[in-house]
C-alpha cells in the first residue's frame, strides 16, 4: 500500500509538472501523434551505459502527419522512405497510412536502473576482457539500484527480467541464488523477476573453463497484474478459529474454578475422616495393649492356680492316704503329732497363698466391657472410611465432561475442534503453495514471496502447536483421572473387604467376652469355696494341735477328719480341673489379644498409608489445579495473540498483493515528457558479450549496432 501511495504521489508530481510546463509552452505546440517506444540500451559488460537507442512505433489508420518530440543526436526512418524532419527536439513525418518505425539515438545516457556487473575469479576482480579465456572459481556480482538521475517513475512502476545463459560444457556446479534456472539445449538459463520498486543484489558462482559468457538481457515491461483474490472463506475459518479460542479460553477457566472447588470440597473431608480414623486407630491400639497386659496377669494368676491346685491335690491326696494309715498308727501319729502340726500350718499357708492369689484376680468384667467399645470405635471408623471411599468414586473423568457441560463446555466438541481447525490451517498451508505456484507463473521471484509465506507458515504452524498442546493437555486430564478413579475404587474396594472382615472379628471379640464374663461368674465361686477351704483348714489345724488331749479324741476325730479329706480330694480334683481349664482358657485368651493387638497395629499402619496415599491424592488435585491454572494462562496468551489475527492476516495479504501486483499506472514517454499520448513503453537492455578474441586478429572489429530486423524481432521476443 506504501508503494501504491508513493507511486501515486510521484504520478501526481510527474502530471502537475507537465501541465506546468504545458501551460508555459506556446499555443501553437501540436499534441504527438499516439505511438509506442522501444528503448534499447547497450550497456558494457561491466554495465555502464554505452548508447541508448528508441524505436517510435506509430499505427496510422489514414494517411497523417506525425508529431512526436524527443532530444535526439541523430534520427532514421526504419521501413519506409517517408522523410523525417527534425527541428531541435520536435519530429515531424508525412506518413502514409500503415505502420512506421523510426529510431532516435539518445542525447542522454539514463536510465531509471543502474546497473552493475563485476567479475572475480579466484577471489580476485577482473574486467570482462580481462576475464575472457581464463579458468577458475568464478563469481559474478549482479546489482541493480534505482538512478534518482533519470526522471519518471519507471522504477517503481515497471518490473524486470533478467536473463543469463551459460554453457555447461565450460561451466560446472553453477549456483544462483533466487534465480529460476532451466535447461535450454546444452545451456542454463538463469532468469531473475525484479519486481517494481525493488532492485537486486545476488551472485552467481561456478567452476569455470575458458571464461566467456553471451549478453545478458534484461527486460523492462510496466507490471500490472489484475489478479482478484476472495480471501471471505479464509476470513471466515479465521474468525472460527478465534470463537474456538475464545471457548477454550472460557472452558479452561471453568476448569480451573472446577478443579478449586473440588480441591475445597475433597480436602476437607478427607483429611477430617483420616483424622477421625487414625485417632480411632490409636485408641483402639492402646486399648488392646491395655486388654494385653490384664491378659497376662490373668494367665500368671491362672497359671498359679493351676500350680497351686496340682499341689493342693497331691497333698490332699497324700493326706487322705497319711490318714488311712493313722487309724493303724496312731501311737506313731501321736509321736510325730509335732510334725503333723508343722505340716498343717504349712498347708494353712499354702492355702492362704491362694486365697490371696484369687482375690488379685479382678471379677467385675470391666476391662472386658472396654475391649467390647474399642472394637465397636473401630468398626464404626471403619464404616467411615468406606463411606468415604464411595463418595471419592465420584472422581472420575466422565464426571469431569460432565461438569464441564455444565458449565457450557463440551470437551469432546473442542478437542474435535482443535483437530478440525489443525486441519483446515493444513489446507490453508496447502492453499498458500498454490498461491506462490500462480505467482512463480507470472514470473515474479520466489525470493520476493518468501517471506510472506514464512512468516505465515511460521504464525500457521505456532497455532497448531497451541492447538495440539490443548488436545494434549486434555487427553492428559483424560487418563489422570481415569487413573486416579481406579485407584479410589481401590481403595473402595479395600475399605468394603475390611468392613466385612472387622464386622466378624467385632462378632467375636462380643462372645469372647460374653466368654471372659461367664468366667468371671466361676470366678466368684471359685474364690468363696477357697475362702471357705480356708476357714475350713483352720478348724482342722485346731483339732491337729488338740489331738494330743488324747487318742480317743484323735480316734474321734479322725473320723470326721476321714469322712472331710475324702470332700476335700474330690474338691480338690475338681478344683485343680478348675485351674487347668482356667489356665488354658488364659492363655488362649491371651494368644487372641496378642493377635488383636498386631491387627490393630496392622490397622494403625493402614490408617497411616491411607492418611499418605489421601496426602498424595491432594497433592495431584493441587497439581492438576496448578496444570489447569497453567493452562488457563496458555489460553488467555493465544487469546490475546490471535485476538487481531483476522485483521493482520488480512492486511498482510493485502501488502503482498500490492507489492506483486502493481496498481493502474499511466504510461508516460521515457523519451519526452512533451509526448502525452503514448500507448507503452519497454525496455530492451543489454550488456556486451564477453568473447575469447582470436589470436590471429590484431584489432578488435568493431561492435555492430542491431540492425532493423534485429531490433523488430527482439520486440516479439518472449524472455
Amino acid at each position: 500500500m506504501k508503494g501504491i501511495k508513493k507511486h501515486q504521489k510521484v504520478v501526481a508530481v510527474v502530471m502537475s509538472t507537465a501541465m506546468t510546463l504545458s501551460a508555459a509552452m506556446p499555443a501553437a505546440a501540436e499534441a504527438n501523434t499516439p505511438k509506442e517506444e522501444v528503448v534499447y540500451v547497450n550497456l558494457d559488460a561491466d554495465g555502464s551505459v554505452k548508447e541508448i537507442n528508441v524505436v517510435n512505433i506509430f499505427d496510422l489508420d489514414d494517411d497523417a502527419q506525425i508529431v512526436d518530440y524527443g532530444n535526439y543526436r541523430e534520427v532514421r526512418n526504419m521501413n519506409t522512405t517517408d522523410e523525417i524532419r527534425q527541428d531541435k527536439e520536435t519530429i515531424k513525418i508525412n506518413a502514409s497510412a500503415g505502420k512506421l518505425y523510426y529510431e532516435g539515438k539518445l542525447d542522454s545516457d539514463q536510465i531509471p536502473w543502474n546497473i552493475s556487473v563485476r567479475y572475480y575469479l579466484d577471489g580476485k576482480e577482473y574486467s570482462g576482457d580481462e576475464l575472457a579465456g581464463k579458468s577458475g572459481k568464478l563469481k559474478i556480482a549482479l546489482h541493480i539500484t534505482e538512478n534518482d538521475r533519470c526522471r519518471g517513475d519507471f522504477f517503481d512502476s515497471y518490473a524486470l527480467q533478467a536473463s543469463i545463459t551459460l554453457d555447461t560444457e565450460n561451466y560446472k556446479h553453477i549456483v544462483a541464488e533466487g534465480a529460476a534456472i532451466a535447461n535450454v539445449g546444452s545451456d542454463k538459463q538463469l532468469t531473475y523477476t525484479i519486481l517494481p520498486g525493488e532492485g537486486i543484489e545476488t551472485e552467481i558462482t561456478a567452476d569455470v573453463t575458458d571464461f566467456e559468457m553471451d549478453a545478458i538481457s534484461i527486460n523492462g515491461i510496466p507490471l500490472s497484474l489484475d489478479i482478484d483474490v476472495d480471501d471471505d472463506e479464509l476470513m471466515d475459518k479465521i474468525t472460527e478459529l478465534q470463537d474456538a479460542i475464545q471457548e477454550l479460553d472460557d472452558g479452561a477457566s471453568d476448569l480451573k474454578d472446577g478443579v478449586s472447588e473440588l480441591q475445597d470440597s475433597v480436602k476437607d473431608d478427607l483429611k477430617r475422616g483420616t483424622e477421625d480414623l487414625d485417632d480411632g486407630a490409636a485408641q483402639l491400639q492402646d486399648g488392646a495393649g491395655t486388654l494385653k497386659d490384664g491378659g497376662e496377669l490373668v494367665n500368671t494368676g491362672a497359671k498359679f492356680l493351676d500350680g497351686g491346685a496340682a499341689s493342693l491335690d497331691a497333698g490332699m491326696k497324700s493326706l487322705n492316704q497319711g490318714i488311712a494309715q493313722v487309724q493303724t498308727g496312731l501311737d506313731a501319729l501321736n509321736a510325730q503329732s509335732g510334725e503333723l502340726t508343722g505340716g498343717s500350718a504349712e498347708m494353712q499357708a499354702a492355702l492362704e497363698q491362694l486365697q490371696a492369689a484369687l482375690q488379685s484376680v479382678g471379677d467385675s468384667g470391666e476391662e472386658v466391657q472396654q475391649l467390647v467399645a474399642a472394637s465397636g470405635a473401630i468398626l464404626e471408623g471403619i464404616e467411615e472410611l468406606k463411606a468415604g471411599s464411595d463418595s471419592l468414586k465420584q472422581i472420575n473423568y466422565e464426571s469431569y465432561k460432565a461438569i464441564m457441560a455444565a458449565n457450557g463446555v463440551d470437551v469432546d466438541t473442542v478437542k474435535a475442534g482443535n483437530t478440525s481447525a489443525i486441519g483446515e490451517i493444513n489446507r490453508l498451508l496447502e492453499s498458500v503453495d498454490t498461491i506462490e505456484n500462480v505467482l512463480l507463473r507470472f514470473g515474479i521471484s520466489s525470493a520476493v514471496i518468501e517471506p510472506w509465506k514464512t512468516k505465515c507458515t511460521n504464525l500457521a504452524n505456532e497455532i497448531k502447536m497451541l492447538l495440539a498442546a490443548n488436545n494434549a493437555c486434555i487427553e492428559g486430564t483424560e487418563v489422570y483421572l481415569n487413573s486416579a478413579s481406579e485407584k479410589i475404587s481401590e481403595l473402595a474396594a479395600g475399605a468394603l473387604i475390611l468392613r466385612n472382615n472387622y464386622t466378624e472379628f467385632n462378632y467375636a471379640v462380643g462372645n469372647l467376652a460374653a466368654t471372659l464374663t461367664g468366667m468371671m461368674n466361676h470366678m466368684t465361686e471359685l474364690k468363696n469355696a477357697v475362702n471357705l477351704l480356708v476357714e475350713e483348714y483352720g478348724t482342722l489345724d485346731s483339732g491337729l494341735n488338740a489331738y494330743t488331749d488324747g487318742v480317743a479324741q484323735v480316734v474321734v476325730g479322725y473320723q470326721q477328719v476321714s469322712r472331710g479329706s475324702t470332700t476335700l480330694v474330690e474338691g480338690t480334683v475338681e478344683l485343680r480341673d478348675g485351674s487347668s481349664t482356667l489356665y488354658q482358657g488364659t492363655s488362649e485368651l491371651l494368644k487372641g489379644i496378642g493377635e488383636f493387638c498386631t491387627a490393630t497395629g496392622t490397622l494403625k499402619d493402614g490408617t497411616g498409608q491411607l492418611d499418605d496415599g489421601v496426602s498424595e491424592l491432594l497433592t495431584g488435585i493441587a497439581k492438576l489445579y496448578d496444570g489447569t491454572g497453567e493452562m488457563k494462562d496458555g489460553t488467555e496468551e493465544m487469546w490475546d495473540e490471535t485476538s487481531g489475527m483476522d485483521t493482520e492476516i488480512s492486511d498482510k495479504i493485502d501488502e503482498l498483493l500490492a507489492s506483486v501486483t502493481g496498481s493502474d499506472v499511466e504510461t508516460v514517454s521515457f523519451v519526452s515528457a512533451d509526448n502525452t499520448n503514448i500507448e507503452s513503453v519497454q525496455f530492451v537492455i543489454t550488456t556486451d558479450a564477453i568473447s575469447i578474441p582470436d589470436e590471429e586478429e590484431t584489432e578488435e572489429a568493431e561492435t555492430e549496432n542491431p540492425g532493423f530486423w534485429e531490433k523488430l524481432t527482439s520486440l516479439f521476443k518472449k524472455s
